[in-house]
């Protein structure tokens, strides 16, 4: 048997405009259909005519959405499915009344599919640590913002980033610990990080071309094809922006260890270069081309690293890439 894989949906959202005369530019009440800890499994409305549902899944079969939705919780996604479908059927027929047709059903289409991949970070790693790595990843990120009591914002980038490949995903990098203790779960696991794709137009058209409706989407071929979409888009994300970011890190810490002052150029790189040391491997890597290629002495770049990652001084992440494998194989076998 392959490895379990541990990503799986989360949000689903699903849109029609109304055409019928008289409902062109309706407005509507939201509902929401609750479980039995008090969390979404389904909101709809409708405003100007646009006519929107939110499907949660993970609510749907367990109190919160700390897990996915994953291939073994398929077993229930006909019950969840004729759940949405009855409760989106009772929506409309006691606010459109005799303009109600079941056509508005198999018309509502997919605008964007939420997966995920969940996990408990590595050894010293800590959340904030993963969301600098996927940050220094990519040239434009988004960073979380808190209210303050006297109503200003203010920037939180250790709680998690945002960013876009227009049309085809949105990357949300967050630390699912202090989402959960927020909304009030006080049980949540610590040190959860959570890497999600929320995947647009574009990939949603290549994943399902024309069956995009409530009765294509919410099925387990639907849900398999979304969770082998993010190991596709996972690896690309890693090769493309992480692994280039890494290789750069590396030369520029070894670069500066070239060009420091003899007998202080490690603490030297340390200081200059801190926020280069996404991982203290980074470190390794580049001392050990230092030592090795530049100096031309015996490689001790390992006694080296593990001197400064004892060494609350310098304060260097270590276990992030560690962190960063755990969830590459979490993500099963049958890879793209």
């Amino acid at each position: 048997m392959g490895q379990k894989k541990m990503q799986g949906a989360d949000g689903v959202n699903f849109q029609l405009q109304l055409t019928v005369a008289g409902l062109e530019s309706i407005n509507l009440p939201e509902e929401n259909l609750v479980n039995k800890s008090g969390n979404d499994i389904m909101k709809i409305s409708c405003w100007g005519g646009k006519l929107s549902a939110y499907v949660n899944l993970p609510n749907a079969v367990r109190p919160n959405n700390v897990q996915p939705f994953q291939l073994s919780d398929c077993i229930k996604i006909d019950l969840v499915r004729n759940q949405v479908i009855d409760n989106m059927r009772s929506y409309l027929q006691r606010n459109l009344k005799d303009k109600y047709s079941d056509e508005f059903l198999s018309m509502m289409s997919v605008t964007k599919m939420e997966c995920n991949l969940t996990v408990k970070c590595v050894g010293n790693c800590k959340p904030k640590d993963v969301i600098r790595l996927f940050e220094k990843s990519f040239p434009k990120v988004t960073v979380y913002k808190e209210t303050a009591p006297n109503g200003k914002t203010h920037k939180k980038p250790e709680r998690g980033i945002t960013t876009t490949k227009p049309h085809e995903w949105v990357l949300k990098v967050y630390d699912k610990t202090f989402q959960q203790r927020q909304a009030g779960n006080l049980k949540v696991e610590s040190n959860l990080i959570r890497v999600e794709l929320v995947y647009l137009d574009r990939i949603l058209n290549h994943m399902y071309g024309d069956k995009k409706s409530l009765e294509d989407i919410l099925t387990r071929k639907s849900i398999k094809t979304l969770i082998g979409q993010y190991q596709v888009t996972f690896d690309e994300i890693c090769q493309k922006n992480i692994k280039p970011m890494l290789d750069a890190c590396a030369q520029d810490v070894f670069e500066t260890l070239t060009q420091s002052d003899s007998g202080n150029e490690i603490s030297h790189t340390l200081i200059k270069c801190k926020e280069l040391i996404v991982d203290i491997e980074i470190l390794r890597r580049a001392l050990r081309k230092w030592y090795v290629e530049h100096r031309h002495t015996p490689d001790i770049s390992k006694r080296m690293v593990s001197y400064y990652r004892n060494n609350a001084k310098f304060e260097i992440p270590s276990d992030v890439l560690k962190t960063l494998k755990l969830m590459h194989n979490s993500l099963g076998e049958n890879r793209a």
